[in-house]
C-alpha cells in the first residue's frame, strides 16, 4: 500500500472548512477535479455510511465513495468501493484543525495500484505525481471556497 499526504494553511476558520466538508454529496463544491458529485439514495447524507458517485472532470472516470469513519468537526474518512481508477483498497481523509489564526486541511490517501508489477511501475513514474497533484488541487479548491463563506 501506498500513503499520500499533504497539507495546507488556510487562512479561514475551521468551521467554514468543516461546513464545506461535511457537505458530503457536494464535493464538487470545491473540488475541481470532478465534474459532478451526487449523493447515492437510500444512504445518510452524512456521517458513516454516507454515500456520494464522484464523475471526474476527464469525463471518463468516476469513483463511488463511502463514509467509513467520520469526527465531526475534524475530518472523515471514505473509501472507494467501486469505479474506474486505476487503483484499489483506496482510503482517503480530509482533516481540518486550527491553526493560530485560520486552520490547516489535510487531505492523506492511502491506496494499492492495479495490474501487479506493471501498475507498480506506472505508480513509480506517473501516478504518485499524477494524483499527490490532483490533491493540491482540492485543498486548493478548498482554501478557495472557505474564504467566500
Amino acid at each position: 500500500m501506498k500513503t499520500l499526504k499533504i497539507e495546507r494553511d488556510i487562512a479561514a476558520d475551521a468551521g467554514a472548512i468543516w461546513a464545506l466538508l461535511k457537505d458530503f454529496q457536494h464535493i464538487d463544491a470545491f473540488n475541481p477535479n470532478l465534474s459532478r458529485s451526487s449523493h447515492i439514495g437510500g444512504a445518510p447524507l452524512e456521517g458513516v455510511g454516507a454515500e456520494r458517485r464522484c464523475d471526474l472532470a476527464d469525463g471518463r472516470n468516476w469513483i463511488e465513495e463511502r463514509v467509513i469513519d467520520w469526527r465531526p468537526g475534524e475530518s472523515y474518512t471514505v473509501e472507494i468501493y467501486a469505479g474506474t481508477m486505476p487503483i484499489k483498497d483506496v482510503q482517503t481523509t480530509l482533516a481540518v484543525f486550527p491553526n493560530g489564526a485560520g486552520s490547516r486541511a489535510m487531505m492523506q490517501i492511502v491506496y494499492t495500484p492495479k495490474f501487479g508489477p506493471i501498475g507498480r511501475i506506472l505508480d513509480a513514474l506517473l501516478l504518485r505525481r499524477k494524483m499527490t497533484g490532483l490533491m493540491h488541487k482540492v485543498l486548493e479548491g478548498l482554501a478557495h471556497k472557505s474564504l467566500q463563506i
